[in-house]
């Protein structure tokens, strides 16, 4: 291997190292915002890490929407790098909405892996695919569905025949009475 060969090898996985630690960084200010949001103390929108000067994303997740919605913009807020489903569930765990467990994390990926938003690497890390930053872009505004049962509605004709039908019957007993 020749030597500017090696040197350049050595830049490139330099700037790698340094994209790594960039993201730990973002990570671990994520972190500590979510920490100090459990504690009630108060903190700004975006953290700065005093180790770099960078802000964090992390804050403009809002985990207030569907449980769908916030793994796909977990798994986008962590980039190329990825995320593992136990990482989300521990966030979720965190933030209390839900209790233990990360089968509610892995049917979300599934379901969003069906849809193309995430792709899965060899590693176990899911990472967004170039079709959910056009589907956020183009995200049609939630509707609240209600899943109950239908309301049942009788026409007036309907009604009509079962109060002539009831009235039948009433006569009918009285008839019988006496």
């Amino acid at each position: 291997m020749s030597k500017p060969t090696f040197v350049s090898d050595l830049n490139v996985r330099i700037r790698e190292a340094e994209r790594i630690i960039a993201l730990q960084n973002e990570n671990l200010a994520a972190l500590r915002h979510l920490l100090r949001n459990e504690m009630g103390e108060e903190t700004p929108a975006a953290i700065t890490t005093p180790e770099n000067g960078h802000t964090s994303q992390a804050s403009a997740i809002d985990f207030e929407g569907k449980p769908s919605e916030i793994v796909l913009a977990l798994v986008q807020q962590s980039g190329e790098q990825g995320t593992r489903p136990r990482d989300i569930a521990e966030i979720f765990v965190t933030r209390k909405l839900m209790t233990k467990g990360s089968n509610s994390v892995h049917s979300h990926l599934s379901e969003l892996k069906k849809k193309g938003l995430v792709q899965q690497k060899a590693e176990g890390l899911y990472i967004a695919s170039s079709k959910s930053a056009t589907a956020k872009a183009v995200a049609a505004p939630s509707v609240v569905v209600n899943r109950g049962q239908k309301k049942r509605t009788m026409s007036p004709e309907g009604r009509e025949a079962i109060r002539k039908a009831q009235k039948a019957r009433w006569a009918a007993v009285k008839k019988a009475k006496g």
